[in-house]
């Protein structure tokens, strides 16, 4: 259990995330943002290998040994936060952290994995997570026999422009993980159309696809908590960013706009709904960071302290995001405005992986409340 609590980032950590953010403020600003979501190819592939090539984002968990940073979570997080910030359409999340924490429980030494990794870091490898729900993703969506796959899923995260595919199936031996290449025969992936176009997910099937099997039932049983701490903290990340800027966004307008000869931010009503809002942001953003600095250290808390920070940072990201479009008022409802972008990624980032509610029961079973 952690003993001492200090969140102050490193000065390394500091500029990963300040040269993160000036990277995507150049390169992807929102209008970018809505000409990728917009398109039948919503990831800016040749921005994020420049990325990866020129900052080494992608590369930021994978080993050393495959070319990677080999960095920690703390540093995943500066960079979660920012794309959040952002809105931007990034592989990072699923490829970079998910996909990387899941391949590193893998088999080291086998060329596969080693030929994944080395393309996950250079930009070239886009991993899908296939899901089996919405709320766990480590749920079977299909069946394994003799070496090929069959399956059908609609939530397949960043599945449609994904090099691969992280998919979980039944087979003889139990639940396993399998990897399946995005251009293997009997692979169809269709891009769904989702509230939140800002992360492109896909329906995708396999026929009969060859699948190669990455971890086996032991192995993804023994992970299974870790990687839903991962997820949950990771989300929390990105929800953090995309709060704190709806809050400049809302501040900067409650200053700029006049009504009656004075500034709407003058007016009562206003300054009480923006301090709700600082107070939703501050307090979601110290679990966060607690999630974060836990995963990192290794503290025997982080599955409490991750279930915790999705709950509160959904609540209050999805509450900021909609006071936002209130504080605007009539250009806040207009669909041109960005306040939109977030309200729609806030209620996406609340419900994946599980809501508040069930963020919630997980936590009273972590704490022994209920069974």
């Amino acid at each position: 259990m952690r003993t001492t609590l200090n969140f102050a980032l490193t000065p390394e950590q500091e500029e990963l995330k300040s040269t993160t953010r000036r990277f995507l403020t150049q390169h992807l600003p929102t209008s970018s943002v809505r000409t990728s979501m917009e398109s039948a190819t919503p990831i800016p592939v040749k921005l994020w290998r420049e990325m990866a090539d020129g900052l080494g984002i992608a590369g930021l968990l994978v080993p050393e040994s495959a070319g990677g940073l080999e960095l920690g979570f703390i540093e995943a997080a500066c960079v979660l936060q920012e794309i959040g910030r952002s809105v931007a359409p990034l592989p990072f999340f699923v490829t970079s952290i998910l996909g990387v924490s899941l391949l590193s429980n893998a088999d080291a030494n086998d060329p596969i994995i080693a030929e994944v990794l080395a393309g996950i870091n250079t930009g070239d490898v886009i991993l899908s997570l296939v899901c089996g729900s919405i709320d766990n993703p480590l749920k079977p969506c299909g069946t394994r026999s003799d070496a090929r796959a069959t399956a059908e899923s609609r939530f397949a995260l960043d599945g449609t422009q994904a090099t691969h595919l992280l998919v979980v199936l039944d087979g003889d031996g139990g639940t396993v993980l399998a990897l399946v290449r995005a251009d293997a025969p009997g692979v169809t992936i269709t891009a769904e159309v989702t509230l939140d176009q800002t992360r492109p997910m896909a329906h995708v099937r396999l026929d009969s696809s060859p699948a190669t099997v990455i971890l086996d039932h032991a192995q993804l049983q023994q992970i299974a908590e870790r990687f839903d701490t991962i997820a949950s903290a990771g989300i929390a990340q990105d929800m953090i960013g995309g709060a704190e800027r709806v809050l400049e966004m809302s501040v900067e307008y409650a200053k700029d706009r006049h009504q009656f000869g004075r500034p709407i931010g003058s007016f009562q009503a206003i300054k009480h709904r923006l301090a709700d809002m600082l107070v939703d942001v501050e307090s979601a953003k110290s679990t966060a960071l607690y999630a974060a600095f836990t995963i990192s250290d290794g503290s025997d808390d982080q599955a409490i302290a991750a279930a915790t920070a999705k709950s509160t940072c959904g609540d209050a990201y999805f509450r900021v995001a909609a006071a936002s479009i209130q504080v605007h008022g009539g250009i806040g409802f207009t669909w041109e405005h960005d306040a939109h972008l977030y309200f729609k990624r806030s209620k996406a980032d609340q419900i994946l992986f599980g809501n508040g509610p069930a963020q919630r029961r997980k936590l009273a079973h972590l704490l022994g409340i209920v069974n």
